[in-house]
Formats: structure tokens, C-alpha cells, sequence
């Protein structure tokens, strides 16, 4: 094993944990906001299965194409492709009804939960390794 391996290692570790955190400061703010106790049961289980998919694909999907160069366009319409539908069968019926009948099209709602998860992801590793760098 190179320093490589273990510097990817220790950075997908870190940033599980700092996509984690975010996550509950998501829960927590849509805690906050939102009065209906029906509507926050709803959002929180669909931000948490959206972000434990995205990390879940990460992990086992992502990290080794890395690995190799080869998480290409096709790779990526993949992943999200694998994240959505995983997402949609974890997903209770009463939650994907909610989704529905509140955002419209749930597909696109959920796209847009797992962009900005990833986006998430990224940019905590990208401050990982400004922060190993300095």
C-alpha cells in the first residue's frame, strides 16, 4: 500500500464524517423551520436516505473508479442513476407520496437532493485536502 492509498483512505473517512455532520445540521435546520410534525418526518427520512445512498454509492461505486481514472460521463449518469433507484426502493410509500404531492415530480426532487449531496461531499473534500496541504 503507497501513501496514495492511504491518504484516499483517511480522506474518505474524514469526509463520511463531515458529509454526516452535515446531514444532521440539515435535519436540524429543517427541524427548525418547519412546524408541521408530519412534513418533518417526511423530509428528514427522505435527506437521510438520500445521503446515505450517496455515500453508500461513494463508497462502493465512486471510490474505486477514482481509484482507477476511470469515473468518466457515463460513470457518472451511472451512479446517479444507481443512487435514484435505490433511493426509490428504500424509500417508504408515504414518503414518496408526500414528495409527490408537495414538489411535483419526485424524481426531480430527489435528482436534485443527490446533486447537492455530492456537491456536499466534494466540497468537504476538496477543504480535507486544503487543509492537509497547509
Amino acid at each position: 500500500m503507497n501513501w496514495s492509498d492511504i491518504v484516499i483512505s483517511a480522506v474518505s473517512i474524514i469526509v463520511t464524517g463531515l458529509v454526516s455532520w452535515g446531514v444532521a445540521k440539515l435535519i436540524e435546520l429543517i427541524n427548525n423551520k418547519i412546524a408541521d410534525a408530519n412534513a418533518k418526518s417526511m423530509l428528514t427520512s427522505a435527506v437521510t436516505t438520500v445521503a446515505d445512498v450517496v455515500k453508500q454509492i461513494d463508497q462502493t461505486y465512486v471510490s474505486s473508479l477514482k481509484g482507477q481514472n476511470a469515473f468518466t460521463e457515463e460513470a457518472q449518469k451511472t451512479a446517479l442513476a444507481n443512487a435514484l433507484e435505490t433511493i426509490k426502493t428504500i424509500l417508504p410509500e408515504k414518503v414518496k407520496e408526500y414528495l409527490t404531492a408537495n414538489f411535483g415530480n419526485m424524481e426531480v426532487w430527489l435528482t436534485t437532493q443527490i446533486e447537492a449531496a455530492i456537491y456536499n461531499l466534494k466540497n468537504k473534500s476538496t477543504e480535507v485536502k486544503a487543509n492537509e496541504n497547509s
